[in-house]
């Protein structure tokens, strides 16, 4: 994918101007930069969220998924409720909440998890879907350093034949999804 951005504005705010960003077939890229540099608009427009922009965009995904860095769960149904909402199956949906560590939440409310517990059942609900680019914005927000490990390892294997992109401000977290490319973009201040 090639994304070329003419012009990107909100308001009278300049996000981008006569910028290029290229994203190969199967590669893990991050885009890291500061709070408030247009990271997010960038995936937004990569994925095709965001189309107010003066630009184009070659090879565009056919059937991107975006976890968001809101968790957007529905907050007065269960944790399997949530991963059934998108198509899964209930064994597949308890399989994936296994592999996050959330066995025995399956009847829990959503309202009722901590940060952490909710960013592990949006990460469940996205791997259960398909993609061929998957975009993850601060994916591991909320997560400690075991539980950060277990669903890059998720994350990674459920990408193998796909596109990564990833948003991130931490360089510490490009080891962890294996980054092959990095789109840095600087402070917009």
């Amino acid at each position: 994918m090639i994304v070329r951005i003419d012009e990107k504005r909100f308001g009278d705010k300049l996000i981008f101007k006569d910028r290029t960003f290229e994203v190969p077939v199967h590669s893990r890229t991050a885009i890291l930069g500061p709070s408030g540099c247009g990271k997010t608009t960038l995936m937004r427009i990569m994925a095709g969220l965001d189309r107010d922009y003066e630009g184009t965009i070659i090879d565009a995904p056919r059937l991107p998924l975006v976890l968001f860095q809101e968790d957007r769960l529905s907050e007065r149904i269960s944790v399997l409720s949530n991963l059934l909402a998108v198509g899964a199956s209930p064994e597949d949906a308890n399989a994936m909440l296994g592999s996050l560590s959330l066995a025995g939440e399956e009847s829990s409310s959503i309202h009722e998890l901590s940060g952490g517990m909710r960013r592990r059942v949006a990460i469940a609900r996205v791997l259960l879907l398909d993609s061929d680019y998957l975009f993850l914005d601060e994916p591991f927000g909320g997560l400690d350093d075991d539980m950060r490990s277990q669903a890059a390892s998720l994350l990674l294997d459920y990408a193998r034949n796909r596109t990564l992109v990833f948003i991130t401000h931490d360089e510490e977290e490009l080891p962890l999804l294996e980054a092959d490319r990095i789109i840095r973009i600087p402070d917009a201040g």
